[in-house]
């Protein structure tokens, strides 16, 4: 199994789905989750873009002009996904992984930048995933917060401790495992290099962690973003070993 998280900071130029396309083929990814994709509408020819091969399908969220946009792409002779739904900054899916017949909810989340947006954000979250207690879920994509110092590094002093508890305590009302980072220790990195932080992640509930206690997450080579991708892997051959 293997999914990818990547703020792609925009998908209407070629170049920027030439990018994508190329993690694609290189990962092979099962489930590919976007943020920022800039987009309104989506089609078929989108999809071909970033995805070569017939057995893809997709949910979309689109932006609010140019702010924006979510699109959930997964591999269909690999997953089956039974509905997808949305809300504000979140596009959800649920269903299975074939091979193993374990059912999943999935949460693509692009979180505001505005701390009491985020705030709503994490309410509205959390209602939904009290609900699936006991499910195998995963949040992930770009929440434009991190969890404490450590994962910030600016020239400005913006970024409160409140602002660290209010994500702490998403994560730990909802039983969320942050797991470790490889790869790199930050996921957006500014263009003169003086500011970078780890705002994009893969959140599983305990349930996801005991069926699949193998998982790693890698921050690879950003590539056209500003933004790392992040993939989710389990070497399902070694699973409780």
């Amino acid at each position: 199994m293997k999914l990818v998280s990547w703020n792609v900071r925009g998908l209407g130029g070629l170049e920027k789905r030439k990018d994508v396309r190329s993690l694609v083929q290189e990962k092979r990814p099962w489930i590919l989750c976007l943020q920022e994709t800039k987009l309104g509408r989506c089609d078929d020819g989108l999809r071909l873009a970033v995805w070569d091969g017939q057995s893809v399908a997709f949910s979309f969220r689109p932006s609010l002009g140019a702010s924006g946009g979510l699109m959930t792409l997964w591999d269909s002779s690999e997953v089956e996904v039974w509905s997808s739904s949305s809300f504000d900054h979140v596009l959800s899916i649920h269903g299975r992984f074939i091979s193993s017949n374990e059912e999943f909810h999935l949460f693509n989340v692009y979180a505001p930048c505005n701390s009491n947006d985020r705030q709503v954000l994490w309410d509205s979250l959390s209602s939904r995933l009290q609900v699936l207690r006991g499910k195998k879920v995963c949040v992930c994509g770009d929440f434009n917060a991190v969890r404490n110092r450590e994962e910030r590094r600016s020239v400005s002093a913006s970024g409160g401790m409140l602002d660290f508890e209010a994500f702490n305590q998403f994560i730990v009302e909802n039983a969320l495992f942050d797991l470790p980072l490889c790869g790199r220790n930050f996921t957006w990195f500014k263009g003169d290099g003086k500011s970078m932080s780890r705002i994009d992640q893969f959140l599983l509930s305990e349930d996801w962690c005991l069926t699949w206690p193998n998982c790693v997450q890698v921050a690879h080579l950003r590539g056209l973003s500003d933004h790392c991708p992040l993939i989710l892997s389990v070497d399902e051959e070694n699973w409780g070993l």
